[in-house]
């Protein structure tokens, strides 16, 4: 191993300075408490359950300084109801027949009513401060995707979808979410809008979805980093670090701006990333007496290459790995190896600033190694970028609930407000099951979300399916089926008419 990385790693901090024997090292790396998962006990009552309706009336009570009428916070609670509730596909059609509202209703108060977001959003991100809200809690940044057919929906376009690994016809968002040690919860969504929507071309279609004029194209990162200014200037929500995915932690823009926000981001990186283990030297070339007079750095020994991090993993020596408990999963205790190095971030091929590199390696799998940059103080407790390590993985769990239980991506709404208003009456939905699951956790510490939606399914109020309710949902469906034939019927005699005069139908 080269001198240099040697050194480096040799900085690793879970030797105290008081303290720099190996041994001693390999035991308090080892002391990585392993906490179980709940005992699998329901204590709840039929009492307990028959709460649950009362918890949600007065929990939505709480949002009604946000509208400005009285329709908008009726209308709120249906369709948050709806989302609860067990609808087939969570569709504005589908949830309003299930609760008897009538469809248009609720298609206009959430795809065309004019009521803002930002007063719902500010008593949201409050509620999960009350509910979750720790000081050195985790702010989450990611990304979602939803494949769509056809154009017309707001930011539709071919572009990389996760939800299918591939390049698809599908929108992005980006969402914010909070974890600490209390739970996790989605705050916000962010409509990902690509470039070609911003040309001359797309004019027609933004105005079709009411895409507002100031809007400006905005990369995943910047709109990431939009909404963590945005929920620190809330002032309500309490959280010491930012973690993301390689998208963002790529992204040396969004780190700064972390970092200028004065938090500690946790961010992975690819492992092509150049980093340099010893700090190089650097100098601005003396003026040669002709020409501008230099200004730029420039590496003092030209032949002084950063490395990449993943050179860095079959040279770090097999005792200073630390292996260390994650999380409790579902088949048991979390374990990897992890290596902690201080080394100097390469920009342009220059030195930039000094950082922790974090390199977590699984354990069933070795050549499974993932890599990490965070601009906590180099006195950071190790055990603390472990915590920080389990903690990025909720985002997932949150994006998972929300689509299997809350209808994140079953939504029919092409417009942009409309985007908007659902995923922020889903991320409302979602942290009522959160605060419910936390409300009866004595009694059911091992409660799910899905198990917390299953009990309040079977107290929330639905109408009786007989004949005539059979009847009237067939006589609307027949409806609506010809309204929209005869919809499309005109459009299409019209573009023949245009190039068809002479054709008879």
């Amino acid at each position: 191993m080269p001198k240099e990385i040697v050194t480096e790693t040799g900085r690793v901090k879970w030797l105290c300075e008081a303290d720099r024997a190996r041994s001693g090292a390999k035991a308090k790396a080892n002391r990585t408490q392993i906490e179980t998962c709940p005992a699998p006990e329901c204590n709840l009552s039929k009492k307990d359950i028959k709460l649950f309706l009362n918890e949600l009336t007065k929990y939505m009570k709480l949002f009604k300084p946000a509208f400005e009428r009285v329709e908008q916070t009726k209308r709120s609670q249906a369709y948050v109801q709806g989302l609860l509730g067990n609808a087939t596909r969570k569709n504005v059609e589908q949830m309003a027949l299930g609760l008897g509202e009538k469809v248009r209703s609720l298609q206009y108060f959430v795809g065309q009513s004019e009521w803002r977001t930002e007063p719902v959003v500010a008593i949201h991100q409050g509620l999960i401060g009350e509910t979750l809200g720790e000081e050195d809690g985790v702010a989450l940044i990611d990304e979602s995707s939803t494949v769509k057919q056809g154009a017309a929906s707001v930011g539709v376009a071919a572009q990389y979808c996760g939800s299918v690994g591939k390049i698809a016809n599908g929108q992005v968002g980006v969402y914010l979410g909070y974890v600490s040690r209390k739970g996790y919860s989605l705050v916000e969504g962010r409509l990902f809008m690509p470039e070609p929507w911003f040309e001359a071309d797309y004019v027609e279609r933004r105005q079709a979805c009411g895409v507002p004029e100031e809007l400006e194209f905005k990369t995943k990162p910047e709109i990431g980093l939009d909404m963590l200014k945005n929920a620190e200037s809330r002032r309500n929500l309490p959280f010491s670090w930012v973690a993301a995915d390689a998208l963002y932690g790529d992204s040396p823009a969004f780190r700064d701006g972390v970092a200028a926000m004065g938090k500690l981001y946790f961010t992975a990186i690819k492992e092509n990333t150049s980093i340099w283990c010893i700090l190089p030297k650097v100098h601005v070339p003396q003026w040669k007496g002709h020409g501008r007079h230099p200004t730029r750095l420039r590496l003092s020994d030209s032949r002084k290459h950063p490395l990449q991090v993943k050179q860095l993993v079959k040279k770090i020596p097999m005792q200073d790995w630390v292996r260390a408990v994650i999380k409790e999963g579902s088949k048991g205790p979390i374990v990897c190896d992890f290596a902690f190095l201080r080394v100097t971030e390469s920009r342009s091929n220059l030195p930039a600033a000094e950082v922790w590199l974090i390199i977590r390696r699984n354990l069933d799998d070795p050549s499974v190694v993932k890599y990490f940059f965070s601009n906590a103080p180099a006195n950071t407790s190790l055990n603390e970028f472990v915590r920080i390590s389990g903690l990025r993985w909720p985002i997932e769990t949150i994006f998972e609930e929300a689509k299997g239980e809350v209808g994140l991506d079953q939504y029919e709404i092409r417009s942009w407000q409309g985007w908007h208003h659902h995923m922020l009456l889903v991320s409302l939905a979602h942290h009522f099951l959160v605060r419910l699951r936390i409300r009866f956790q004595e009694q059911a510490p091992a409660l799910t979300i899905y198990q917390v939606r299953l009990l309040l399914s079977s107290v929330l109020p639905s109408s009786i399916f007989d004949v005539q309710i059979a009847l009237d949902r067939v006589r609307y469906y027949q409806q609506r089926n010809f309204v929209a034939y005869r919809s499309h019927r005109k459009t299409k005699l019209a573009r023949f008419a245009s190039f068809t005069p002479n054709l008879a139908l």
